[in-house]
This record gives structure tokens, sequence and C-alpha cells, in this order.
């Protein structure tokens, strides 16, 4: 034994050396990112949350039994890993002593730990055979991008599986071999040694090898000297999260898929509007150099797995977008490792090539050498499935939201489709660049009034709850539906509310998810200072990343709220008995029969864990029956608006939304139930061009959770009939291309009607508030998402009664129109947004740079209109509002019945050309801001529109 001492010291020699040396660099490359005092405090301040964190994700392996099979072979496996260390510690103790029946202890003849310690060994092999064959199963040259592993070091993987068999049998070997020592000293009287039969596969091997010193003395240094070769590969490898991976589990936050973003710090300072000024002129906005990412990033990169799960959840990769979690985390991680002796480098030195690969631009195309894609980058929804499935907690999101940051404050290179999110926000308070008097808009035709905070009522504490009404709600028609649906729940149940009305703007969140910090934060801390001016507490809302925002994000802020979406208070309502659905239908024939399916919004369900009230509310409904999609609750699949995808164009693979609602259609249920606005859009149009296409019945329809249960406690019908599907389709076919004399006019106050125009409505870019029906095309549904598309509308969830609810002198909706002309004033710039995307008129195209009402330059021109000039005005075109008591006209102007402003075409044979209209001069101080700008003076141009600028 003492040669065997001798040449286990030497193997110890050359490989613990290397192996601390790796680990030493690791340390000082991780460690030389930017400080993040805050995961430091999540640990010190939190310590029993840590410690149960530890246990229940480490050591109970929580999240990797979500996938049950490949997660209890992970099981064992690891806990062979902890378990078998128990016998490198006898290993070692035998090497040392030369004696290989010493036994430690107590434990020396415990038969329980042997037999769990061969039991743990068997199992550890059991498990990798199940990895060898997942692997097998999932190879990425049969499956291409399908495969979780695709893109992943294979190689390593297998040779790692290999290893782990290796110290399992090279245990048995010396585990055999001694007991074969100790059966030989027991027959010869010498008493019992080591566990005997308890551990079983030890003991069968044992009655199998002969009493050798020489053997005893080969399976220990097999079995150390494997373990100091997988030691330095590992080190050296992605399994480095052996390691690592419970370091970052501790440090790591808490929510299950992040739900609020986290803040932007730079040298360990959160930077906020306030001392933004203060900060030094090095201060990092974001992440633009591996050198910005903190400490907590980098161990994020150096743990990756590469098992793919984010991967294989992910819906930008899903649909053919060059966005894959795991990739994104391995492209950094091997960016990092590369640039690291530059990193640690004294004075920028380092070899020329680490220089090389520190100077890479971090976001850049192929041509730029960069490591990141843009389209990467921006291809990001969000949704948070790949950080709830990472099993080692790599917070993907936060990476990816701080790399935008740096690219919107730092470089303003971002997709040029925000820019009119980022002036709405900044100059209206909207993402929809609308007016914030057309908040209270929503609520006209109600039979109730609905209490505004500060006008109606004095205080929040006199009602139950304030209902958040969100930018969706106030703007969006298929929005409005919802909340004012919930309105009459609440109405009907006798639970008082109140609104903020004008008060309220948007809380920030897609400004945030694009990058833009400092417009979140200036949004925010007015809605704080709103919040807390009016001692909010309870809040309800119909919208997912208003309840994310207001409940997790604020607290940053300092306001701490009670925050639930509009299912949960509702079904707390239809338990506590205060709502009652009940059976009705069409003549009183009772419920309608149909199937229900259900979509999780990301922002509700993965980042805040509410799955079960709307499952609960649908299954209540009289005569429904439910249907689960395939992808649901935590593996549901994003609809592809979250992270300001809303307002991006989807140019890029499959869309979102038509993957997900394709899936939503093969359940074969009649109603598509969603719980989102944001969501409801997205499906809505991946319905229309399903239908469009003969993918999906006509009555299919998408509704919020909240419309199928007011339909149900009414006593209503609940669900399209085919005569409604019908007259859909008849709508969408009867849509103008060109508005006729008598059309009502659109101002900038005037919200386009966007309801039902049923399946002949060509899909829009995945995410048009204001969509319009447009010809059937026989093409597919164009790619993109862009808020000013051209498409399909809402399903319908009212067809029978587009108007119903609104009064019969307000059926122009306020708000604005898609086809505002900007104003005068700075704050109507984005109002010119129309241009982004150009309806198929199969009668004419307008000329390019034109207005959609250009008239061809032959076509006669109308009589001219005069008018006075006015004074310090640009030239305009007077907008006219739909309603006289919204503004008083600048202008008196009489036109004959006959006549309207759009009849500027070649007049027919039997048509008189219009007198010259007489109008009132008006001078500069008799006009005021709520005026429309006067046309001015002279002729029109023969070859512009009334809406040309």
């Amino acid at each position: 034994m003492t040669a065997v001492l001798i040449l286990g010291l030497l193997l110890n020699a050359i490989a613990l050396p290397i192996a601390g040396r790796r680990v030493w660099f690791l340390y000082r490359l991780i460690t030389s990112g930017q400080p993040a005092p805050d995961r430091v405090q999540g640990v010190t301040r939190k310590l029993g949350a840590a410690v149960k964190r530890q246990i229940v994700e480490v050591f109970g392996q929580k999240k990797l039994l979500k996938w049950s099979v490949p997660g209890a072979a992970h099981f064992f496996v690891f806990w062979a890993f902890v378990i078998l260390g128990t016998v490198y510690f006898e290993a070692y103790a035998a090497l040392l002593s030369r004696d290989p029946q010493w036994n430690w202890f107590v434990f020396g003849n415990w038969g329980l730990l042997g037999f769990v310690q061969d039991f743990i060994a068997v199992m550890a092999t059991v498990g990798i055979v199940v990895f060898w064959a997942i692997r097998l199963r999932n190879q990425p040259k049969q499956l291409g991008r399908k495969s979780r592993f695709f893109g992943s070091h294979l190689g390593p993987a297998y040779f790692t599986l290999f290893m782990i068999f290796n110290v399992v049998w090279t245990l048995f070997w010396f585990r055999g071999a001694v007991e074969a020592r100790d059966m030989a000293v027991a027959a010869s009287g010498g008493g019992e040694h080591g566990y005997g039969k308890a551990a079983f596969v030890s003991y069968l091997a044992g009655r199998v090898l002969p009493d050798s010193t020489v053997l005893i003395g080969i399976g220990l240094l097999l079995h150390i000297g494997v373990m100091l070769a997988f030691l330095i590969f590992v080190l050296h490898s992605k399994h480095l999260h052996i390691f690592v991976a419970p370091i970052n589990v501790l440090f790591g936050r808490r929510p299950n898929a992040l739900g609020a973003v986290k803040p932007m710090i730079s040298e360990g300072t959160p930077v906020t509007l306030e001392n933004i000024e203060d900060l030094d002129e090095d201060a990092k906005l974001g992440v633009g150099s591996i050198t910005d990412f903190t400490w907590k990033a980098l161990l994020d990169f150096e743990t990756c797995t590469e098992c793919g799960r984010c991967q294989s959840q992910c819906p930008a990769w899903n649909t053919e977008k060059p966005l894959s979690p795991k990739l994104l985390i391995m492209d950094l991680r091997d960016h990092a490792l590369a640039a690291a002796p530059a990193v640690l480098g004294t004075n920028g030195s380092g070899p020329e090539a680490a220089l090389k690969e520190l100077e890479r631009p971090l976001i850049a195309d192929e041509a730029a050498y960069g490591v990141i894609d843009p389209d990467v980058l921006w291809a990001c929804t969000n949704c948070g499935a790949c950080v709830n499935q990472c099993p080692v907690d790599i917070e993907h999101v936060d990476h990816i939201v701080d790399m935008r940051r740096y690219q919107v404050l730092v470089e303003n290179n971002f997709p040029s489709e925000l820019s009119q999110l980022f002036r709405g926000l900044e100059g209206k308070g909207n993402p929809w660049n609308m007016s914030a008097q057309a908040r209270m808009d929503w609520a006209k035709g109600l039979d109730f009034e609905v209490p505004v905070v500060g006008e109606d009522i004095e205080s929040i504490e006199s009602v139950d709850w304030l209902f958040w009404i969100g930018c969706a709600g106030a703007y969006e028609d298929r929005a409005k539906k919802t909340v004012r649906a919930v309105a009459e729940l609440l109405n009907l149940a006798g639970v008082s509310f109140g609104v903020l009305g004008n008060g309220e703007t948007c809380t920030g969140d897609p400004a945030r998810r694009a990058g833009n910090e400092f417009v979140y934060q200036g949004l925010a801390a007015q809605n704080v200072a709103t919040l807390t001016e009016h001692r909010v507490k309870q809040v309800v809302t119909t919208c997912p990343h208003c309840l994310n925002t207001l409940k997790n994000e604020y607290r940053d802020l300092g306001l701490e709220l009670d925050v639930v979406h509009h299912t949960q208070l509702l079904n707390r309502l239809v338990r506590e008995g205060r709502l009652t659905p009940i059976p009705g239908g069409a003549d009183g024939a009772g419920p309608t029969k149909r199937s229900i399916t259900y979509h999780d919004p990301c922002f509700l369900g993965r980042h805040n864990q509410v799955y079960a009230p709307p499952r609960e509310l649908l299954q209540v409904l009289p005569g429904a029956s439910y249907v689960e999609m395939e992808r649901s609750q935590e593996r549901s699949f994003c609809c592809g608006a979250g992270g300001a995808r809303m307002w991006m164009e989807e140019s890029i693979g499959e869309r979102i939304n038509v993957n997900r609602t394709r899936e939503a259609v093969a359940t074969g249920a009649d109603q598509i139930a969603v719980g989102c606005p944001f969501c409801r859009v997205m499906l809505s149009d991946g319905l229309a061009a399903e239908q469009a296409s003969g993918g999906a019945r006509e009555e299919v329809e998408v509704l919020d959770v909240a419309q199928m249960l007011l339909a149900s406690v009414k006593g209503e019908p609940a669900t399209r009939t085919p005569t409604a599907a019908a007259a859909a389709t008849a709508r969408a076919e009867e849509t103008k291309a060109e508005p006729e004399p008598g059309d009502a006019p659109q101002t900038s106050q005037t919200v386009t009607e966007t309801e039902d125009v049923g399946p002949a409505a060509k899909a829009s870019g995945g995410s048009s508030l204001f969509d319009v029906a447009d010809e059937p095309v026989e093409t597919t549904a164009p790619s993109g998402g862009s808020l000013f598309d051209l498409g399909a509308a809402e399903s319908a969830a009212d067809l029978p009664s587009s108007t119903e609810g609104r009064p019969e002198d307000a059926q122009v909706s306020d708000g604005g129109s898609l086809f505002d002309i900007a104003g005068t004033s700075p704050e109507s710039e984005g109002s010119t947004a129309a241009s982004q995307a150009t309806p198929e008129v199969e009668a004419s195209t307008p000329p390019a740079g034109g207005s959609l009402f250009d008239i061809e330059p032959e076509a006669s021109p109308a009589e001219p209109v005069q008018a006075a000039p006015v004074a310090d005005r640009p030239s305009a075109v007077a907008a006219t509002s739909a309603h006289a008591d919204r503004a008083t006209p600048a202008t008196a102007v009489t036109l004959p019945a006959e006549v309207s402003l759009f009849d500027l075409g070649e007049q027919g044979p039997d048509q008189t050309p219009a007198e010259p209209v007489e109008t009132t001069p008006v001078t500069a101080d008799d006009s005021n801001e709520s005026d429309p700008a006067a046309p001015a003076s002279g002729p029109l141009d023969e070859t512009k529109s009334l809406f040309d600028l």
C-alpha cells in the first residue's frame, strides 16, 4: 500500500494545482464584474429565504422535476455526487492510512450508509442511461432547431456521462475488493468489518473478486484518478455548473419568472432621474460591453448547463427567429472567456487576440463582428419562459433589458417603430399618442356613473377599489369592452370603485422593457405621486402588464399596493354569491353549448403565478365545456406582444400570434378566452388570419373572461351565432377604401372603431390596435407587428350589436384616428405614424408620400374655398369634430347638404358644381388651443389632399 500511497499523492500533486489555477481564474473573472450589492443584501437580509431556496431548488431539484423523466434522472445523478462524496472520504482515508479496512467513527459499520451509497450509485447509472437515450432521441442532426440541444456542445456532454459511469464502476471495484478482504478476515475468525450485505452491490462484487491487496490498490487509484481527471474537465467545461449552480441560485432574484425588471445600476448605485446629474462621466447606462455586466451576470454565463430547456420554451426560437436564450448566454460566456486575459490584465495589457475580442461591439450584426446580433436582442418578448424553466436560475431577461438600455440611452440605436411609442409616452402619457381627455370615453353609455377620484369623489377611501383602466382599456375598442364589462359586473355585485380618469397615465411598462428607463421613471414617478396623494391601497386592473408594474416595480419607488387582476376579483365575487351566472340564450332556449379554451397571459401567469381564477370562472359558465391547450399555465406560449414587441414589426419567421392562435383553434374550441388586452389584439389578429386562410371556423371568436361572465350573469347569448358570423363577414366586405359624401369626419379626438370586421379582413402585423378591414387577399398574412398595420380587427365579442351600451349620438369614439395629421403643437407630432403601413386599395394606389385621400392630378378640382388668413399659424387643414359640443370651429362654414368635404373628385355629368362656400373671417385673437386650425388662404393645390400637410 506504500506504492499506492506514493502514486496517489503524485496524482493529486499534478491535478489539484491545475484545478486550483482554473478556480482562481474563474473567481477573478467573475468578481471583475460590476458591483451588485442588492444580490448580497438579498441573502444577508433574507437569510431564511435563501436557505429555503437552497433546500428546495438545489437539494430538492424542484425546477428540474418540472420535467418528470429527465428531472428524476438528474435528481439521482445530483444526489450521487453528494452521497458518493462520503465514499471518496473513505478512499482518501484508506490511501493515507494505507489500511483498506479503515472505517470512520460510528459510521464504519452502519449498514444504512452502505446501502444508500450503493443504491445511489446504481440509480446514477440508470440516470446516465436515461440521459443518453434522451440525447439520442433529440439529436440536432435529425430534429434541427426543434431539438433543445441545437447549438449545445454535445461531445463534452457525452464525455461527462462516460466519466460518471467511470466513477461508478471504479467505486464498485474498490468497494468490492475491500469487501472480499472483509469476508476473508471474517472467515478466519477476525470479526466482521465494513458494511456487509447492506452494501448489496459491493457485497456481490466481493463474492466474485478474490482477496487481493493489489486489486484493492488498483481500484483505489482508479477511483481517485477518475475523480481528479473529471474535476479538471468539469472546471474547463459547461459542467462547471456542478459547483457554481448552488451559488447562482443563492444570489438569484426570487420571482419564478422575475416579474419586475431589475433597476438600472451603475457601479452598484441605482441610476434615477434624481441622481443622473451627480453620476461620473464614466457611469454605465445599461450594458454596452462585457465589462459592464455585474458579477452576478458573469456568474450566470458560467452557470449555463446548455440543457436547452429555455430554448425549447422560447416563443422567438419556436417561430424561426434568431433568438435562443441558451445561445445568447453561451455567446456571452464565450466572449467573456475569450476576452478575460485582457479584462484581467493591467493597463489594457493582454494577448493580442484577447484585446481584439474585448474591442468587439457587443451588439452588432455579423458584418460588424458583433457578439450579439440586433435581431436577437430585439426579438425577446420578456415572456419569462426561459427564466421560469432554467434549472439554475439564469436571468436572461435582465441581461436583455440591460443591453437594450444601452442601445436606447447611449447609442440611440433601436427599431424605428419604437420612436412612435416613446413619443406617445413622453408627450401624451400613452403608447398611442392619444389625448388624455379621451381616457374616460370607455364609460360613455353605461347606465350608472363611474366616479372619478378627485372630481366625483374626494377620497378613494370612500370606495372599495381603485379601478386602473390602463391605456389599452382607455383607447382600444376591444379593451374598452373588457373594462366596461368589468365595471358592469362590479356594479351588479355592489362593489364600489373609482377611477383616476384623466389623472391616470401609462405605467411605463413598454418603455422600460424597450430599454427607455428614463421615460419609465418619469411616468412611474407621476403615477406614484398620484396614487400616494389619493392614498390608494387596493387596485384592480384588466391589464396584466399594468398589474405587474404597479405591484412589483413601483415597490422600488416606495409604493406598496395590493393589486389584483380582474379575474381574481370576479372569481371571488362569484364564490361569495354576489355574482351568479344563470342559464340564458336566444329566445329562452337555455344556455348555449360551447367549448372554451383559455390563453394564459405571460405577465399574469408566469410572472405573477395567477392560473386558477380565470379557469374557475370559465368552468362555472352555463353551457360551457372547458378544454386546455397543450401549452398552458407556466408552459403557456406567448402571444408575442410583451417586451414592447406590441409596437415592433415581426418580419422574421412565423408570427408568434399566429402560432399560438393555431394551437388554440386546434382544440376545437368555439371561444378563445383571454385575460389581457394585448393578448386579445394578438389572438384576434391571428384568428382573422386563420379564418381568412380557411384554417379556423368563422364562428370562433376571441373574448375576455369578463365579457363571457357578464353575458352569463345577464342571461344573454354568450357565443357568436352563424347569422352573426355572416353579418360580420358582410360588414367586412362592405368596408370602403375611400370615404363618401355624408361620412362622419374624424378628428384628433376620434378612436377608429376596430370591432367585428370579420374573417374577410386582412390580418395585421400582429399588433395593430386600429385594424381596418381590407379586401380579402389570397396571400398569407404579412409578417410584422406595427401599431399602424391595417389588418384584421377583433373577432367580435358583441357582433349582434356593435354599439351596445353606447348613446346613439356617440357612434364615433374619441381618442384619435388612423388618419390624424400632426397638429401645430409639438405634442401632436406622433400622430403621423399612419404612413408606416398602406392599405391595399383595389381601386387605386395613392401616390408615394401622399394621403389615402389624394386626388389624381387630372381630376377636376372643386371650387376653391376662400378663407381669411390666420395670423402666426402654419398652413393646416381644418379638422371637424363628430360631436358639436367638442370644440367651436374657428371658421363658420356652411355646406350644402349634398356636398361633403371629401367631394374633391371629378364631377359626374349630372352634378352641379358647388357654389363657393361663404366663410366668416377669424383673427388670431379669437382662436384658442381647442379650436381646429383654420384653412390656409388661397386655393387648394390640385395635386394635394385635404389631409396633406
